[in-house]
């Protein structure tokens, strides 16, 4: 075996193991599990293919030409093959988003997870050899490859993913290997068998890879407050991450919640006491305490209270009244929580609860359940709940005429001393919305707008929360937010009431059980409207937007099989053969059959960029390719003398001057010097002296073979001034 395959198959061999681990760990990142060898084999084929085109600059600029000829024979004469490629690419990057951000894990959701698995890996694969291949591989850029794998773990880990610290440990073991061979073979082999050196490398890259695992590790970091505080507010998704606030044990769960629930403003920093485990098919809001009344105290301390509370005592098993018309489609579902680090009579649950499994009571009016004895670590309960499907545009319609006087006096009462600009601001912004639902979004929207931060002051004496937070402070938490939002939409005849609860996190533990902390606690927003009932909105930025048609899963999780409102229908499914779409793709039909055209021209649109975008980025990495040539080949003078030698051998041979195989290079010198390139044989001589006689070429030697190549090529190229000569 020659030095160059050797080199060539370690080329492919050590971007294939770099791009192994970043797979391996990012399927981890997914919870994903394929069988190793079918993922080994899939990279491997990805790299050696990038590889073998990327040596190939003309195939790689071929097949990205045939690529775009195809895409436009797709577009001019099957536009229906196109449009479904890109559905489907579309499909899944709005899939892998609400994945990685809110993972559900209803039927319907494991179904598109399931569609989306296998392509998954396909372009997890391509991406990481290609960055492989690119980087280490044609780049050739060491330092670039161990800077951006480290990056890749470090957010991985930071973002939950544990193995990642493991699979980080390999990758840098591997690019110090990598180092040490690629040395091995600049320097030819002088010290040693590559099997001997490879040992050493191997062992001194494990001590330099795991020694930072060794390093005692208990300390306490420096604590800069200012810049923590700043850094919280410009980016506030890192607190979730491992160094963020939500990280550190606490005070007991329920002191926490009942804090949280009561108070409003001032900083807080939640710890990460487990409050309760879920088990359940979709991570959802879990109602705490409801309150309808803000009310402003004689010292100017703004709060949340209720108006009248009457609970009514109910027998485990029996069932809730259901607020929303009969008319309304929707699904039976159940979750069971077990409480951990609290010991409440508070019962949480979803909005609708139906179903209790133990005794419990419940207040008429907003729904606030209590145990009839304290739950405790381990004390079990299941919630079943209704989840109705809730129609975008029927939802449009809506309004909230049907609540009683009694209750539109509750849930739309403000203090008297509320300032006037609260209200002018809700008015602004909601003016030029034409219905409630409009109005409810524009104030939401408004509100996701401002920074969100724990690190605020505590609202001055005398001042009203909600003015202050508007026009003041201008950032904050979710009592803030949802505070806010409920006064709002108050002062212009919206009733909402406030919500106090937990959010449950978007990811299940391994044994499959939703693991809720103090840092879950949230409060949120419910809005009335006529025939839907109360429904949830969520102001706070840190949260994704709820959006609305809200669909079912395609199959019921109803854990006691009674059927409820007999004339609704307990779930909604796709009109299609089957397949779950995403809710944007769910049988609703447009309001026109302008807003599908308009949908398929946009993606054919995007499918036309798509390719040129595929082809700008040939371009480049063909450009990248011909500058690592011209490095390798200004690297030594010698290598400079060949590749201009190369070159007019490749030029005389389109003016009929073709080398033979047998012809040495005075043979040829004399051939082409007699059919009139009468230098060529000076070139000859130079080009023998350099590479057969182990001599270093001059400045002026260079310049000269420089020269002839140049005249030698605008000789072969269309000169208008020439042919008019002639």
């Amino acid at each position: 075996m020659n030095r160059r395959l050797r080199e060539n198959l370690y080329e492919n061999f050590i971007n294939a193991a770099l791009s192994l681990v970043v797979v391996f760990s990012a399927l981890e990142g997914f919870k994903f599990h394929f069988w190793w060898l079918y993922v080994v084999i899939v990279t491997v084929i990805f790299t050696v293919t990038f590889y073998f085109l990327f040596r190939r600059p003309f195939l790689l600029m071929l097949l990205l030409t045939l690529i775009l000829v195809v895409d436009f024979i797709l577009f001019f004469g099957y536009r229906d093959i196109l449009i479904d490629v890109f559905l489907y690419i579309e499909g899944f990057f709005r899939w892998i988003i609400i994945y990685m951000n809110q993972a559900p894990s209803s039927w319907d959701f494991y179904l598109l997870t399931e569609k989306y698995k296998v392509f998954t890996l396909f372009i997890t694969a391509g991406i990481a050899a290609f960055m492989m291949t690119l980087v280490n591989g044609l780049m050739k850029n060491w330092f670039l490859t161990l800077f951006l794998g480290m990056m890749f773990f470090v957010i991985q880990w930071y973002n939950y993913v544990d193995k990642a610290y493991v699979y980080l440990m390999v990758y840098i073991l591997l690019c110090f290997t990598d180092l040490g061979v690629k040395n091995y073979f600049k320097r030819n082999g002088a010290r040693g068998p590559i099997s001997v050196f490879l040992v050493i490398v191997i062992f001194f890259s494990s001590i330099s890879a795991f020694g930072a695992e060794l390093m005692p590790k208990a300390f306490s970091p420096l604590k800069w407050d200012k810049l923590e505080e700043w850094f919280y507010d410009t980016f506030p998704f890192t607190r979730e991450w491992r160094n963020g606030v939500g990280r550190e044990e606490g005070e007991p769960a329920e002191e926490t919640f009942f804090s949280f629930a009561a108070d409003l403003g001032g900083p807080i920093k939640a710890s990460n006491s487990v409050v309760m485990k879920v088990i359940g098919d979709e991570a959802t809001y879990l109602r705490g305490l409801v309150y309808d009344q803000y009310i402003t105290s004689p010292l100017g301390k703004s709060r949340w209270a209720n108006y009248n509370q009457q609970y009514k005592y109910e027998e485990a098993g029996e069932v809730l009244p259901v607020t929303f018309n009969e008319k309304v489609k929707y699904q039976v579902k159940s979750l069971k929580i077990i409480p951990v680090n609290i010991k409440s009579d508070i019962l949480f649950s979803p909005w609708q609860p139906y179903k209790i499994s133990d005794a419990f009571y419940y207040e008429k009016d907003n729904f606030n359940l209590k145990a009839k004895t304290s739950h405790g670590t381990g004390e079990s309960y299941v919630v079943t709940y209704l989840k109705p499907y809730i129609d975008l545009k029927d939802l449009k319609e809506k309004g909230s005429t049907s609540l009683s006087e009694e209750d539109r006096k509750r849930y739309l009462s403000y203090p008297s001393e509320l300032p006037e600009r609260v209200k002018e601001l809700a008015y602004f912004i909601t003016k030029d919305a034409k219905n409630q639902y409009d109005k409810v979004k524009a104030v939401e929207g408004y509100l996701r707008q401002l920074p969100y931060s724990l690190h605020v002051p505590p609202t001055p004496a005398g001042r009203d929360f909600v003015d202050y937070f508007l026009f003041d402070l201008k950032k904050g938490y979710c009592t803030h937010y949802a505070t806010a939002m409920a006064v709002m939409l108050r002062t212009i005849g919206i009733p909402t009431r406030y919500v106090v609860g937990f959010k449950m996190p978007h990811f299940t533990d391994k044994m499959g059980e939703y693991v809720v902390t103090t840092a879950e606690a949230h409060s949120w927003v419910e809005v009335y409207f006529d025939d839907y009932g109360w429904i949830t909105f969520e102001p706070t930025p840190y949260y994704p937007s709820i959006e609305f048609p809200i669909f079912l899963s395609s199959s019921s999780s109803d854990l006691y099989g009674e059927d409820i409102l007999p004339d609704n229908k307990k779930e909604v499914t796709s009109k299609d053969s089957g397949e779950v779409l995403l809710p944007e793709e769910k049988g609703v039909s447009s309001s026109s059959e302008a807003v599908g055209i308009d949908r398929k021209s946009k993606l054919i649109k995007i499918a036309v960029g798509f390719v040129f975008l595929a082809v700008l980025l040939g371009v480049f990495v063909w450009i990248l390719i011909n500058l690592r040539k011209k490095r390798e080949i200004y690297k030594h003078e010698k290598n400079i003398i060949i590749y201009y030698y190369d070159k007019m051998v490749k030029e005389l041979s389109k003016e009929g001057l073709k080398m033979g195989d047998f012809e040495t290079t005075v043979e040829y010198g004399k051939r082409v010097a007699e059919a009139g390139y009468e230098d060529f044989e000076e070139i000859t001589d130079i080009y023998n002296r350099i590479v057969y006689g182990s001599k270093e070429p001059s400045a002026g030697e260079i310049k000269r073979m420089k020269e002839f190549f140049d005249s030698l090529n605008k000789r072969g190229k269309f000169d208008i001034k020439r042919i008019l000569r002639i």
